[in-house]
């Protein structure tokens, strides 16, 4: 594989600022890969999910533990903010290319997960109270984008590791703030009774392995 492809991901040059809004050609490939990654997640995540609720068997995923676990609905603003979070990835990427290979990224995380949940198809353990606190309609909203059965891998908490992963190909002492942000998602998942323990590992480490294939160039303090 020839530098010019592998090294997908520049790192910051002295004086070049970490953050800076897209503009013209950028800012419309930026909002050309959102659509595209979005029609995407929709297909993929709802084919998946239909073919997990035909089948007759479906893996539990849960440890015995888990079920002491408190339930935190407020943490569903934590959980959604992974939102937010391409938002912080997308102010660092400067050229097309950066762009491009992001969106790809997103994509192929997509359809590996996917892969995924059709080999362990699996079923959510936890009973969700009635009580969702003063949050509801957020956690609601979550809950229904979530769908029913794509658990393992989490691909929540894989997006999650992987802008961390995007960021760290620019800077390490900013990826170090978004991997505890990836933390912080992957928590509030497993509080808001959304994944099991074994999803998130799963997403953690599915995304640390593509995003060290994907990206080969080395990163900057």
């Amino acid at each position: 594989m020839s530098d010019t492809f592998a090294r997908r991901i520049e790192p910051l040059g002295p004086g070049v600022k970490l953050f800076a809004l897209p503009r013209g050609e950028q800012l419309r490939r930026c909002l050309l890969w959102t659509v595209g990654v979005s029609l995407s997640f929709l297909f993929v995540f709802v084919l998946c999910d239909s073919i997990t609720a035909s089948r007759s068997f479906r893996f539990r995923l849960d440890f015995a533990f888990e079920h002491r676990l408190p339930f935190v609905p407020a943490l569903t603003l934590v959980y959604s903010s992974l939102y937010a979070l391409f938002g912080v990835v997308a102010l660092t990427l400067n050229t097309n290319r950066e762009i491009d290979a992001f969106g790809c990224l997103l994509v192929l995380l997509l359809f590996v997960a996917g892969i995924g949940f059709l080999i362990v198809p699996g079923e959510l353990a936890f009973v969700i109270p009635a009580d969702k606190g003063r949050l509801a309609t957020a956690f609601e909203w979550a809950d229904r984008c979530n769908l029913t059965y794509n658990l393992l891998p989490s691909l929540h908490v894989a997006y999650a590791v992987a802008c961390a992963e995007t960021v760290r190909q620019k800077q390490l002492r900013a990826a170090a703030w978004l991997h505890g942000w990836a933390l912080a998602i992957a928590v509030s998942a497993w509080l808001t009774y959304q994944h099991h323990l074994a999803d998130l590992v799963a997403g953690y480490l599915v995304a640390l392995v593509l995003c060290a294939i994907w990206y080969r160039s080395k990163p900057t303090s």
